[in-house]
């Protein structure tokens, strides 16, 4: 997160979500956020506070497990396969979550390993349940997941032998009995890194962005209004405020929230009452501004 307490300008428009959302949506096992900002040093608003947001509690919606696994079964022959696996020692969650799907049960292991178990034909529901639940499973195991399937007519029948190939399956992905009590889920772990020592040498910096300060007087930028996507280009000046000519004086609201500000920095000022959000697409300096005024 590249963002500190002094350098910390809100984003919060549309291309800043579409960035965020591919950075955050490509990870298969886990993400790492690196920063160096608090949440209260930023705008509640701001897409780097919803994110720290997010790492504190990333699955704030999952239901806490029942003790009652039985309970949260959905069928008698789901609750029979389960009290088979609780009775060999194998730790079985009912109900289990998946990318907006629900798993009959899944049965953990140790170092991450899971089975998910789907208990079909309980109940009928007709062919197009059938092909809904073969694309639900396809869907899941392009993400990592193993599935075990079983008919309630093939339990009936021989619950023992059902039993026994389940138990094959588990053994055959190296799934062994942990006991019925799971630990709590940690979702996510913080660390904080300890400052380094004053002999550690500074790092070295790029000379084009020490010196990029943000904008001043003479310098020009154009800017995307985010409240009707108008796109407009202003100079700041200290002496005069013409906005028909493209000149923001350094005193008005406009001005004074344009001051300081780089590329892709958002801003904020209140005309006639309302509030009014820019982004800040591109900054030319007073020099650049000059040349190019020459070449014309």
């Amino acid at each position: 997160m590249v963002a500190d307490p002094n350098v910390k300008a809100s984003q919060t428009a549309m291309h800043f979500e579409q960035r965020f959302n591919v950075a955050l949506s490509r990870a298969r096992d886990r993400i790492f956020l690196v920063r160096s900002v608090r949440e209260e040093e930023l705008n509640p608003n701001d897409l780097k506070a919803r994110v720290i947001r997010h790492f504190r509690e990333p699955m704030a919606s999952a239901a806490a497990p029942s003790a009652d696994l039985e309970a949260a079964c959905e069928s008698d022959f789901e609750r029979a396969l389960l009290r088979r696996l609780t009775k060999r020692g194998y730790r079985v969650r009912p109900q289990v979550g998946a990318l907006g799907f629900r798993i009959d049960m899944v049965v953990e292991g140790a170092n991450d390993r899971r089975l998910a178990i789907e208990c079909d034909g309980d109940r009928y529901h007709g062919p197009e349940r059938w092909a809904d639940d073969m694309r639900r499973q396809r869907t899941l195991e392009r993400v990592g997941w193993r599935f075990w399937r079983c008919w309630a007519s093939s339990f009936a029948l021989d619950p023992d032998g059902c039993e026994a190939d389940l138990v094959a399956t588990l053994d055959r992905l190296g799934i062994e009995p942990l006991g019925a009590d799971a630990p709590a889920p940690l979702y996510t772990r913080h660390r904080t890194a300890t400052s380094a020592s004053s002999s550690t040498p500074a790092p070295r910096r790029h000379p084009a962005k020490e010196a990029a300060v943000g904008m001043s007087l003479g310098d020009r930028a154009a800017l995307r209004f985010l409240d009707d996507d108008k796109v407009v280009t202003v100079t700041l000046d200290g002496a005069r405020h013409d906005p028909a000519n493209g000149l923001a004086g350094a005193d008005t609201p406009l001005g004074r929230a344009l001051l300081g500000l780089g590329d892709e920095d958002e801003g904020a000022y209140a005309e006639d009452g309302r509030e009014r959000r820019f982004l800040v697409m591109r900054v030319e300096t007073s020099r650049a501004v000059a040349a190019s005024g020459q070449a014309r």
